[in-house]
């Protein structure tokens, strides 16, 4: 065994031969700190999502742009992006 390993059993067994009150707070303590971590991840990956689909949608815009700026028929802008027609036509007026 390595000393890092020792030294976190040693360090276990002093924690469970606390009294039952400090034991408890111990544990409520690794909980909160498990929980922590959870809703992090959570919260990143949930972001990231959010980030993909902004990416996405963004792209669908540019290319949507590009495409009535060349004069495509909205027809086939919705049907080359995700946007509905009611979008294309409000980009389109920005042009």
């Amino acid at each position: 065994m390595s000393d890092a390993a020792i030294k976190k059993a040693v360090n276990d067994t002093d924690i469970f031969m606390m009294d039952f009150e400090e034991r408890l707070k111990y544990i409520n303590r690794q909980m909160a700190i498990m929980d922590y971590n959870t809703d992090m991840r959570v919260s990143r990956e949930e972001g990231r999502a959010e980030g993909r689909t902004e990416g996405e949608k963004y792209a669908d815009r540019r290319t949507a742009m590009n495409m009535l700026k060349a004069k495509e028929p909205i027809e086939k802008i919705t049907k080359y992006t995700s946007l509905t027609e009611a979008e294309i036509q409000e980009l389109a007026k920005e042009i």
